[in-house]
């Protein structure tokens, strides 16, 4: 069954957070924060990746404040997923 509403998983219900960018208004995100294995096997290396709408986070470029779920984030870089509809922003935790 396809999704008609591409929006319904940004649901605070279900996956979605609250986000801001700077002193901007809110929208909703989903943060994800995957742990690679780097340097042969010998470290671990945590990522911050946030998907959102593209409308939402068009203004967030490199070292934007960004606040997810009350924490606080900085913007490394956005990129945009597949079509451009959606944006991923990998962050660094402040």
């Amino acid at each position: 069954m396809a999704l008609e509403d591409t929006f319904a998983f940004l649901n605070t219900e279900e996956f979605g957070t609250t986000c801001q960018i700077g002193g901007g208004s809110n929208f909703v995100g989903i943060l994800d924060s995957p742990v690679d294995v780097i340097a042969g096997g010998v470290a671990l290396s945590r990522e911050y990746l946030l998907m959102a709408k593209t409308s939402d986070v068009s203004s967030a470029a490199r070292g934007t404040s960004i606040t997810v779920a009350s924490e606080a984030y900085t913007v490394r870089e956005n990129r945009p997923v597949d079509d451009g509809l959606f944006s991923e922003l990998l962050l660094s935790k402040d």
